[in-house]
């Protein structure tokens, strides 16, 4: 005799039919539909949320390294300054040793009046040497403050007013009355020190640069422009300057300067940072101009 046959309830779908040698026994209800939705709803909003953190620690990764790179830049920057400020302090040094003997020296009120002065001209400029050097050297404070780019770019002639004279390269200032931006000040000479040599750099013979500022009032934007008399650029060049790494130079020149295809890149990131912008131009004879356009600093609310 075979098993006996349990008919199952067609109107319940409460039993099946079992085989051969088996009990029945209740079937197991699917789970909802809703529970389903909801629970793959948590494992995508738990996988989101992960990606984001992850997400985050990346992009605070980056924004380290890229913070560390252009301290790296600053450093480089004031390395290759080092000689140039050396000479420059020593030259300074040497003026108030040299005036302080004539005083001694000679006791009439005359000649010992114009050893003072000589004597405090030499210490002013060594004063405004060191307080430059500082300035670019503030160590990775990201802080913006109101600048006065007049006085910011003296203190960067400061350092350079030696190495133009040397080679002949006539400084020519055209000053706006500007307000001031928001910027970092380090962050700033070091944009400017890198175009002034790159400047000085392309005009082997001598040459004139001009320095111009002034001011946009509809943009909200003060415009710094780097002008020289040098041997300009080709297209094909100036397509590829802001590349990292990027140079016409084949090394530096013989006061330590250039050739490592990181200036312009690293001047390119520090506008963007300043919500700012830069605009070349150029042409083979005919000198480069760069400008750089700041936001003006903000009235506090």
């Amino acid at each position: 005799m075979g098993g006996i046959v349990h008919l199952t309830d067609q109107s319940s779908g409460a039993f099946e039919r079992p085989a051969e040698g088996q009990t029945s026994r209740p079937a197991q209800a699917p789970a909802p539909l809703g529970t389903i939705a909801s629970s793959r709803i948590d494992e995508a909003t738990a996988l989101h949320r992960q990606l984001e953190i992850a997400r985050l620690r990346h992009a605070a990764e980056i924004a380290e390294l890229r913070r560390q790179v252009l301290e790296a830049r600053k450093m480089a920057a004031l390395g290759e300054l080092l000689g140039t400020t050396t000479h420059e302090f020593n030259n300074a040094l040497t003026t108030i040793l040299n005036y302080a003997k004539l005083g001694l020296r000679h006791r009439d009120q005359p000649t010992r009046d114009k050893a003072l002065e000589r004597i405090l001209s030499a210490g002013t400029r060594a004063a405004k040497i060191t307080a430059s050097v500082l300035g670019m050297s503030r160590s990775g404070s990201a802080r913006f403050e109101p600048v006065n780019l007049h006085l910011l770019i003296e203190d960067v002639l400061v350092l350079l007013e030696r190495e133009l004279m040397k080679y002949r390269v006539q400084v020519e200032r055209e000053f706006a009355p500007v307000p001031k931006v928001s910027a970092n000040p380090g962050q700033l000479q070091q944009v400017l020190l890198n175009l002034l040599v790159n400047a000085r750099q392309a005009m082997a013979g001598g040459g004139r640069l001009i320095l111009r500022l002034s001011h946009d009032e509809p943009s909200g934007l003060v415009d710094l422009m780097v002008r020289d008399t040098g041997c300009g650029m080709t297209p094909d060049v100036m397509r590829r300057i802001f590349e990292p790494r990027f140079s016409t130079k084949s090394g530096p020149d013989e006061t330590g300067k250039g050739g490592t295809g990181l200036g312009l890149s690293a001047c390119k990131e520090i506008v963007d940072a300043h919500r700012g912008r830069i605009r070349v131009e150029s042409a083979p004879g005919k000198g480069t101009a760069i400008t750089i356009r700041l936001p003006v600093q903000q009235p506090a609310a």
